[in-house]
């Protein structure tokens, strides 16, 4: 067993160890990050390529005997699992299978355990929700109002998801060391690669909006009212004030924006002040989640809150206490 040689780790290869001896190693690259979590049996063997970097992690792993995963918390992460051998069973809300062929999408979030069997073994790819939610924000050009949804269930046979397992061989192949140790910038662009091919080939529920082609330039008005929104986020100008800062009638305003902006002013303003909040809770001082609220528009907390979690997946008391940081569990999934 050896771990890569680089900068800044991020590569564990492992031939097959039990699973605290694999732990060990995963501890010594990346920290103890799994205290909450029990660990597998220690008669459970564990090898293969495991990768993290900045809220995404991938893999290429195989389990040797049957155990059961319970996760003590939930986790602000999107876990893409291609099993290539035996089974791995999800229990949330309903049970999720997944198998030679079936590939899982899980919200961990909803997750309480795993179940290994028959030797499973999968590829796979771990993301952050917030990265997910960023990068599609950046995709579509616009702000994302609602939660991102994949596909649960897959049928691997499909050609553009099979090119998924071919990109997680590739960044787990041995080759691929020289040049992800060659410098600072490739474990980067590796994670905007892994983030950006799930986004792009399994399905979700803003996969027609990435296929349409790009919209068109917005008008001078359009684009008038949105720097305006952008550098007063703390101000909920009306649609009849942005219409008067950007001299054209308030329908006029109102229909430019959901053509060019693909939403209402109204989200596209509640949108601009989450995405500050998120911004504010982030920080190592932030205020109170009431202060941030009241801060940037938002009277009622309450709304705020629901508000913010259908956007992040996540509470804005979480964020601020640094939950969306944490990592998944201790079968590296």
């Amino acid at each position: 067993m050896y771990a890569s040689t680089t900068r800044k780790q991020i590569i564990i290869r492992s031939n097959d160890i039990s699973c605290d001896d694999f732990g060990a190693l995963f501890s010594n690259l990346f920290g103890n990050l799994y205290a909450d979590s029990p660990p597998p049996p220690k008669n459970i063997i564990i090898g293969g390529v495991y990768g993290r970097h900045e809220g995404v992690s991938f893999r290429r792993m195989h389990y040797r005997g049957d155990f059961t995963v319970d996760f003590p918390a939930p986790l602000d992460e999107i876990t893409f699992v291609i099993p290539t051998a035996g089974k791995i069973i999800f229990n949330h809300v309903t049970e999720s299978v997944g198998f030679a062929q079936i590939g899982l999408a899980i919200d961990k979030a909803e997750v309480r355990s795993a179940r290994f069997v028959d030797n499973h073994a999968q590829h796979g790819i771990s993301i952050s929700r917030r990265l997910i939610t960023e990068r599609l924000s950046t995709l579509l050009g616009k702000p994302i109002l609602q939660k991102v949804h994949f596909e649960p269930v897959v049928d691997l046979r499909a050609s553009a998801l099979q090119g998924i397992r071919a990109l997680i061989e590739l960044a787990t192949g041995s080759e691929f060391d020289l040049l992800i140790n060659s410098g600072s910038l490739m474990p980067s662009r590796l994670r905007e690669m892994l983030v950006d091919a799930v986004l792009e080939t399994w399905p979700h529920n803003f996969t027609e909006a990435l296929r349409r082609p790009s919209p068109l330039i917005a008008p001078r008005h359009v684009k008038l009212a949105v720097e305006y929104i952008q550098a007063h986020p703390d101000h909920l100008a009306s649609g009849t004030e942005l219409a008067q800062l950007t001299h054209v009638s308030l329908r006029a305003l109102q229909e430019g924006f959901q053509r060019f902006m693909g939403t209402s002013i109204v989200a596209y303003q509640r949108q601009v002040r989450l995405e500050r909040a998120f911004a504010a809770l982030s920080q190592g001082a932030a205020p109170s989640v009431t202060d941030v609220a009241l801060q940037y528009g938002f009277s009622n907390v309450g709304r705020f809150c629901q508000y913010f979690q259908s956007a992040y997946g996540i509470s804005p008391a979480d964020v601020r206490k640094g939950v969306r940081t944490r990592p998944m569990g201790s079968t590296m999934l």
